[in-house]
């Protein structure tokens, strides 16, 4: 889904709900627009296991690491990037790690086999530790 196609954010999250995932992915906070008459996070009611990937600098997402998330929420930032930051800056965030970069726009089989093998080791990691 795309949370900037200009749907309503209250009828994207009953789309959301109504689909029953059990795992939702979501790149750079796309779902955090979604927020309750109170400014919480409406991600936090929906039942699933969720992975925030993130791929920049705490600095780029201003306040909106601040809400608090879900146990049932995994937050996943680049290996270059301070891993120690991220925690001490967003403690309502309570579980931070990191992944393998991923090529953006692969040009060789090889760097289309390392995107491939980091995704493969990012998933079974997520499943092992999100879906317990």
């Amino acid at each position: 889904m795309d949370m900037g196609d200009g749907t309503d954010p209250a009828k994207r999250y009953y789309e959301i709900e109504k689909m029953s995932p059990k795992v939702l992915i979501t790149f750079d906070l796309a779902g955090h627009i979604l927020r309750t008459g109170t400014d919480t996070l409406s991600l936090n009611n929906i039942y699933a296991r969720f992975a925030h990937i993130l791929f920049h600098n705490p600095e780029y997402y201003g306040n909106e690491l601040k809400a608090r998330q879900n146990l049932s929420m995994f937050t996943y930032i680049p290996s270059d990037v301070d891993l120690a930051l991220y925690n001490s800056r967003f403690p309502g965030v309570p579980n931070i790690d990191a992944f393998m970069p991923i090529i953006r726009k692969p040009e060789t089989e090889k760097e289309h086999a390392d995107n491939r093998k980091n995704i493969k080791c990012w998933w079974d990691g997520f499943q092992k530790e999100a879906m317990l």
